[in-house]
């Protein structure tokens, strides 16, 4: 049987393909792996270490590849028990920066004191400290900042409501004499209206 040249066209552009695809898949686990090996949970149980890996996600998602674009190298983001600080004050977190380089090690506390922090405060944390290496790195200038205070908005205070689930509006001042006097109705001396039944 003779081979056609197209035959072997289809059998080259199918081991380039299949190449390709070990190749790309291949990073991706690659990245994966070296993002999930980035995290380290030195403590906590085994549903509190799941609760912080679902917290951390979209913070690790986010911001490690916006570094490593800017030429930062976040090595490891470790959780720790506890956090002290040169002077013995309870930290939060901590990044380190190692040899003068662009590579560091982000510590989080998990513990402040003797209460335990939940998930979201952590990953707050940790999103706070790499958007800083962030602004470091891209020489950031912040042109606004607003305060909390000012972002915050009031609840408007609740209107009492009628017995039809109405909010009841606040009673204009009198405009004429026919609203100002006020006619009290009386029972009636003979009992019952003759036109209702007995």
């Amino acid at each position: 049987m003779r081979s056609n040249p197209n035959d072997l066209v289809q059998v080259a552009l199918a081991v380039t393909a299949v190449i390709i695809l070990i190749v790309v898949s291949s990073r991706l686990v690659n990245r994966y792996r070296l993002r999930a090996l980035r995290l380290r949970l030195l403590t906590g149980t085994g549903p509190q270490r799941a609760a912080l890996r679902t917290a951390l996600a979209p913070v690790l998602r986010e911001f490690l590849p916006l570094l490593e674009r800017a030429g930062q190298d976040v090595r490891a983001i470790v959780l720790v028990p506890t956090l002290s600080g040169a002077d013995g004050e309870p930290l939060a977190a901590a990044v380190e920066q190692l040899g003068g380089s662009s590579a560091f090690i982000v510590r989080l506390a998990y513990r402040i004191g003797s209460t335990v922090r939940q998930p979201d405060e952590v990953a707050g944390a940790l999103a706070e400290d790499l958007l800083y290496l962030y602004r470091h790195a891209a020489s950031v200038s912040i042109v606004r900042q607003t305060g909390a205070i000012v972002a915050a908005q009031h609840a408007p205070t609740p209107r009492p409501t009628g017995r039809n689930g109405l909010a009841v509006l606040p009673r204009q001042a009198t405009q004429n004499e026919a609203e100002e006097t006020v006619v009290a109705f009386k029972p009636n001396p003979l009992g019952r209206n003759n036109n209702q039944g007995s």
